[in-house]
């Protein structure tokens, strides 16, 4: 995500030679760290109730334990005259404990019925948690299906620190995006990043409206006076990533290197929007070029006009964006390489806790700086040095962040900075083989700064745990970084 605040003139870097990642057996596998905690959940054969939260240092209550969700089927109906959304979800998971019951996270809306692996459910709602007791135990291990029929006006959250996002109503339709509260206010969800899963996503609206969401558009179907566009991503993505677009957008379609390429812009918005959205392949080449093969099956992006949202989000292959960052080229492109970027730091690898939220908005603010230079412009080297020495650099650490800061500068900036400064220190060589073996280590998973740390060491071949540390977790303004001998 990045705020329109925070846009900085773009800085890149040639990458050099592409070197093969080296292998981290010591390190957790994607699968593993991808498994929604299963990990840390007892074991029991007793059936008990799974925990109602998620564990996460920042966002506890977002979130649940005792499953594991695989798949999730949304199928929604939007009214934009009414507001009114009327919705099936049906939920596939695997138990990680024995069950006598679980929760969900629902906000707002109204659930009709829940049922479980096909047989009905008894349901009762606590705050925004939907707690469902199954007629039989979930036995440990097991594979099962959760069916909840639901709807009403979706209320979106807007939380004094975390702003205003969720389902929001549009004049001529709805959007559906926000981080870390967006995913529960549009369909019952394991609100957890670490709980990843696939999607089919189907959404009827009128037909005279576009319907866009993630993944690869496999049909669209009229009938009557409404259209179903029905979205698939295969690749495991968080919920906060899940979009919902529908309104007057001008859609156009196209492939690249074999991609599917869906780029979508508000029809009140001027056409030079387009112009500058279809900028998007070319700068997802870019990005090829310094993080490795691009993550996912389809691509492309959505500019919407709704002046209550002043960012722009990495929704899984489909970042949006506020109008404000299309004002100019430079803006335009410098925010694209930010979200696409996040498509493999964020998306693909994505945070083991919220407060690990540096490691995916420090390295698409260090994109920025690597377009910048690739642009013509500054260097990553001289935005690092003229935000060291002209005290810019934030002194809050970006590794222990408050829920009030964890979307705030450090998070970018001086993430951006961490790893300009340990690319200063371990060189270009081990610096790129750092951050393409990241990359391709944990693809389709979850990490933590641990885990970063320990990766920098083994593919170094050197401690790093004192130099990141001051860059990480210490407040102040750490020494000025030297090649390390």
């Amino acid at each position: 995500m990045v705020c329109a605040a925070l846009v900085a003139a773009g800085c890149t870097t040639g990458h050099p030679s592409a070197v093969a990642a080296p292998t981290a057996p010591a390190a957790r596998s994607a699968q593993a760290t991808s498994s929604g905690g299963a990990s840390a959940q007892p074991h029991s054969t007793s059936p008990a109730p799974g925990a109602a939260t998620s564990g996460d240092s920042l966002f506890p209550n977002d979130g649940n334990g005792g499953y594991d969700v695989t798949h999730y089927g949304i199928r929604i109906s939007y009214d934009p005259a009414t507001k009114t959304l009327t919705g099936t979800d049906t939920i596939t998971a695997v138990a990680t404990q024995a069950l006598s019951r679980f929760d969900l996270d629902l906000h707002a809306l109204t659930v009709s019925s829940v049922t479980v692996s096909n047989v009905s459910a008894t349901f009762s709602r606590v705050a925004d948690k939907l707690v469902v007791a199954p007629k039989s135990p979930v036995a440990d291990g097991a594979k099962f299906t959760v069916t909840i029929r639901y709807g009403g006006v979706p209320k979106p959250y807007d939380d004094p620190a975390l702003g205003f996002e969720g389902f929001i109503p549009e004049p001529d339709g709805a959007l559906a995006q926000g981080e870390p509260q967006v995913a529960a206010s549009w369909f019952p969800v394991n609100d957890r990043p670490t709980d990843k899963a696939t999607y089919d996503i189907t959404i009827t609206a009128p037909s005279t409206l576009a319907a866009i969401s993630n993944g690869v558009l496999v049909s669209k179907r009229a009938n009557g006076a409404d259209t179903t566009w029905h979205w698939v991503e295969s690749a495991p993505m968080a919920s906060y990533l899940a979009l919902v677009a529908i309104g007057n957008y001008r859609v156009t379609t196209s492939t690249h290197n074999g991609l599917p390429v869906v780029l979508a812009v508000a029809d009140s918005l001027p056409r030079s929007v387009d112009t500058a959205l279809a900028e998007t392949p070319k700068v997802l080449d870019f990005l090829v070029s310094q993080f490795g093969a691009y993550p996912f099956d389809a691509v492309g992006g959505v500019v919407h006009n709704d002046g209550r949202i002043r960012f722009a989000l990495e929704n899984q292959t489909r970042p949006t964006y506020a109008p404000a960052f299309f004002m100019t080229p430079q803006d335009s492109t410098t925010v694209i390489a930010h979200e696409l970027t996040h498509q493999w730091f964020g998306d693909s690898v994505s945070v083991g806790d919220w407060s690990d939220v540096w490691l995916n908005e420090g390295f698409a603010t260090y994109a920025e700086w690597l377009w910048s230079e690739h642009e013509g412009r500054e260097t990553p080297k001289e935005q690092f040095d003229d935000i060291y020495k002209s005290g810019g650099l934030p002194l809050d650490p970006p590794a222990s962040p408050t829920e009030a800061t964890v979307f705030g500068r450090s998070s970018y900036l001086r993430g951006a900075a961490t790893l300009e400064a340990l690319r200063i220190a371990v060189g270009d060589d081990t610096f790129w083989r750092i951050v393409r073996g990241w990359a391709q280590l944990h693809a389709g998973g979850n990490a933590t700064t641990a885990e970063f740390v320990a990766y920098a060491d083994q593919v170094s071949g050197r401690s790093l745990d004192t130099f990141l540390h001051a860059w990480l977790y210490e407040r102040g303004k750490p020494t000025y970084p030297t090649r390390l001998g």
